[in-house]
């Protein structure tokens, strides 16, 4: 698969998240990606100049739409980390 291509889905399942209000689904999908994330080392993970423009360019859309959270809001979902 082209690594595009994977962005570009990586992207469109974040906007899909974004909108998920089920609880349970939520937490289905949490605990399925929290799962596979215990595999993945720090070194396994590599971010090219193009991907963290990428990432900039998504974040500042995210922005635009109104996708945020107050500081407060992000602390309270930090404690849970």
């Amino acid at each position: 698969m082209k690594p595009m291509n994977l962005q570009l889905r990586k992207m469109s399942l974040i906007e899909y998240l974004l909108g998920v209000q089920d609880e349970k689904a939520f937490a289905k999908i949490e605990s399925t990606i929290l799962k596979s994330l215990k595999n993945i080392k720090p070194n396994d993970i590599v971010f090219t100049k193009k991907d963290l423009i990428q990432r900039a360019e998504f974040s500042n859309n995210q922005i635009k739409k109104g996708h945020v959270l107050t500081q407060k809001e992000m602390e309270d979902q930090s404690k849970n980390w």
